[in-house]
């Protein structure tokens, strides 16, 4: 199969098929465009192509997705012959909608099994980097809480709150936001190591929680001149209960009942740095 898939013919129909391919100016997302798929294909007639779209819609709705978002009905102006034009039904395509195309088509065209090679391919592509951006994502969101935390430790500090009460502050805000619970008993709920952090365990949305409740706290202590341990510390706990309120006004979960990340930040970190030394280990080979 590989070495079927290995021809010039197989090769020039993945190179029309990455020609034809459009960026959209809004999200930048990837697609493509019924009728320009359809020649690449060897489909001479567009009424036999939208059999196989609709065969594509119906795979769709068999695994419950909505086709409307994935095979988008526009019109364009053809040209019929001597200068004139008719305006012609057309679809944008994303790439799922692509790959399933491929997968209903006519098997005895060449250019079918290669669109399918094709497609395979760009969605695992895809895959990959959706899941190296979400890696990205929260690693950029873990060393920003590590900078508010920086920040509202040093506000703290310039309030009043010295290096033996900076635990018991920072605890007042696991007990504003957790609803009385301090950090240990968080970490005992959670299943985290007492010596761990649960910045290096929660996702994303606990994580902006704390990064958010940390930084409105530092500007409400520097904004009302706040001066001692133990008011900045009221005031710290004060404003995490706040937030807890926003959180369960809209109708949020709160953060003690959220599930932590699949994995720890660390793994996540390696992760990351085997995937930058591959693609520096790529480009080497390539100078």
């Amino acid at each position: 199969m590989g070495q079927e898939l290995d021809t010039p013919d197989h090769r020039a129909t993945m190179e029309r098929l990455e020609a034809i391919k459009h960026l959209s100016s809004s999200s930048g997302k990837e697609y493509w465009l019924a009728r320009e798929i359809q020649e690449v294909l060897g489909y001479q007639q567009w009424r036999e192509f939208e059999g196989v779209i609709d065969r594509a819609r119906n795979a769709f709705l068999t695994n419950s997705v909505d086709p409307s978002h994935q095979i988008v009905s526009t019109h364009k102006l053809m040209g019929v012959g001597k200068g004139a034009q008719k305006t012609g039904t057309d679809y944008f395509l994303n790439r799922a909608a692509c790959y399933l195309i491929a997968m209903n088509g006519d098997p005895s065209k060449a250019q079918i099994g290669a669109a399918q090679a094709y497609f395979a391919v760009q969605t695992r592509r895809a895959e990959l980097n959706d899941a190296g951006n979400e890696d990205a994502k929260r690693l950029e969101l873990r060393e920003k809480v590590t900078a508010s935390f920086k920040r509202v430790s040093g506000v703290a500090q310039d309030a009043g709150v010295d290096g033996k009460m900076q635990g018991v502050f920072h605890d007042a805000r696991y007990k504003g936001l957790y609803g009385g619970l301090g950090t240990r008993e968080v970490k005992r709920i959670k299943d985290i190591p007492v010596d761990k952090s649960l910045f290096d365990f929660a996702a994303p949305l606990e994580l902006s929680m704390h990064d958010f409740q940390m930084n409105l706290a530092a500007d409400v202590i520097k904004r009302d001149g706040v001066r001692g341990a133990q008011q900045a510390i009221t005031t710290n706990q004060a404003v995490a209960q706040r937030v807890r309120k926003a959180v369960h006004d809209s109708g949020g979960t709160p953060p003690e009942k959220l599930e932590l990340a699949a994995e720890p930040i660390k793994d996540v970190r390696k992760r990351l740095a085997a995937k930058q030394k591959q693609i520096t280990a790529q480009g080497k080979s390539k100078s």
